[in-house]
């Protein structure tokens, strides 16, 4: 009896699984963190860079 618990524990349930879907979770943990601020600066660094060269290579 306690195998076919075990078997049933293991079998996916619902529509998704049997519809051959399958829901991945990656780590969330991620390995580098950049701040909303740190990706504002540099996206102006960039303007100012791209405006810059612009002005001076017409």
């Amino acid at each position: 009896m306690s195998s076919k618990s075990k078997e049933k524990k293991k079998k996916p349930s619902g529509l998704m699984s049997a519809a051959g879907l399958i829901s991945f979770y990656e780590d969330t943990g991620a390995k580098i963190t950049i701040t909303p601020t740190t990706i504002i600066i540099i996206s102006i660094a960039f303007i100012g860079i791209v405006v810059a060269l612009r002005v001076l290579l017409p």
